[in-house]
């Protein structure tokens, strides 16, 4: 569908949604959406939810079927792109925060303008912020609907720092080096830090410290940071953490699950990844655990974690374009019960949604406290997407430095070097 004639769709559901201008023949019509519906949740809780929202829609809405696929992470990259370039998308999904702008790019994404338009009129326009908003538009138009937004940062065993004589919460890289060496010494068993090292898990915890000693992917002029002293900083830290134990043997074979287990059977003291409710499954984890965003490096000005907003999106290839986007609109005002019911781990992007018992344990309000004032999405400092970070994001380009200083045996020199390298043959890709 070309951009105009995807204007003038959002405009005309504007009117229908405003309206309920669904005509006796669209209504007596017996449809079916495909529904791709990404891993948000640990366990059976939030698929069974999912279905009790699309019973719920499907009766309010007797000419729809909504056949969901719950799809997983691993490989949703090219799951999407195989998906789209082969004409067999599905209608309406969830996807990862850079996949709307690759699908713009390639015409393959209906504009929501039309929900925009809509939601202003009835107060719900406010209930999510301009920023996140617009991060999701391409060429002024409106492509996705924030969804979820995945937090990442750490939890802390307070008790652990205590036994071990860490008089205070770490704040800095160096107070962190010391809090692991105290607690190396204090216990030989327990893993001063745990992480993901197999996994996309890798780089968004390396790209966390070196957002907080002051770089990201990629400078204002849209070049590699790689080869940055603040960068190789970086790069010196991890390898220190191999150097001196601090990190688990093995650690990088462990998926996302794995270094979870290490915190939640409290073999670790530290623990980054995203927050969720899983470890209230651990009581006594749960009761001495706290959250922390990050750790200022020496070269930074200010903590900083990445974060990451997830989207729905409608893809231009349905046959039904006005259902689909009913539908999405519906599903971005009535999913509350994917937080306070389904286990998810992600945290709404809507602010109405932050209600209710759920949101008022210790570890949300150490994430509102804490972590969402600091988080910066991981493509900061660009606002918003820039082109080649589909790829880079959806390949784990990223993992490659912390990878290879948590395996040892090359040069910070070389591994700046190298990841330079591969940051900038995505670019080049996508200019191409």
């Amino acid at each position: 569908m070309k951009p105009k004639m995807k204007r003038i769709w959002s405009l005309l559901l504007a009117a229908v949604l405003l309206c309920g201008l669904w005509t006796p023949a669209l209504a007596q019509e017996k449809i079916t959406l495909e529904f791709w519906e990404m891993s948000y949740g640990s366990d059976d809780r939030y698929t069974e939810t999912c279905e009790k929202l699309i019973a719920q829609y499907e009766a309010e809405n007797p000419n729809v079927t909504i056949n969901m696929t719950y799809q997983p992470w691993d490989n949703y990259y090219q799951l999407f792109l195989t998906a789209v370039s082969s004409g067999a998308a599905p209608d309406v999904a969830s996807c990862a925060l850079d996949q709307p702008d690759l699908f713009a790019q390639m015409n393959e994404i209906q504009y929501l303008d039309g929900v925009i338009d809509a939601w202003k009129e009835e107060g719900v326009y406010s209930d999510y912020t301009e920023d996140m908003l617009n991060f999701f538009k391409y060429e002024g138009n409106q492509i996705a609907i924030p969804y979820m937004v995945g937090y990442r940062g750490f939890f802390y065993r307070a008790d652990y720092l205590k036994e071990a004589g860490v008089e205070k919460v770490p704040e800095t890289w160096d107070e962190l080096l010391d809090a692991c060496a105290k607690l190396k010494a204090w216990n030989p068993d327990i893993v001063p830090l745990a992480l993901t090292g197999a996994t996309n898990g890798i780089w968004h915890c390396f790209m966390s410290f070196a957002m907080s000693n002051g770089v990201g992917i990629l400078d204002e002029n849209m070049a590699p940071t790689s080869e940055t002293p603040a960068f190789k900083e970086t790069i010196d830290l991890f390898q220190k953490l191999r150097e001196n134990g601090y990190v688990a043997e093995g650690v990088l074979g462990h998926d996302g699950a794995a270094a979870e287990t290490l915190y939640y059977s409290g073999k670790a003291a530290f623990f980054f990844g995203s927050f969720g409710s899983k470890i209230f499954d651990y009581p006594e984890v749960a009761e001495n655990s706290d959250v922390l965003a990050c750790f200022k490096g020496p070269s930074g000005d200010a903590v900083g974690t990445v974060s990451f907003p997830d989207a729905l999106v409608v893809f231009s290839q349905t046959k039904h374009p006005e259902e689909s986007l009913k539908f999405i609109k519906w599903w971005a005002e009535n999913t509350q019960p994917l937080f306070t019911e389904g286990g998810c781990w992600a945290y709404p992007a809507k602010a109405s949604f932050f209600s209710g018992e759920v949101f008022a344990d210790k570890v949300s309000q150490g994430v509102l406290n804490k972590v969402l004032p600091t988080a910066k999405t991981a493509t900061w400092p660009i606002q918003g997407m820039f082109p080649g970070f589909s790829q880079i994001n959806g390949e784990y380009i990223m993992n490659y430095a912390p990878q290879a200083a948590l395996n040892g045996g090359m040069s910070t020199d070389d591994i700046a070097k190298k990841q330079a390298e591969m940051l900038q043959e995505a670019l080049d890709n996508a200019a191409e």
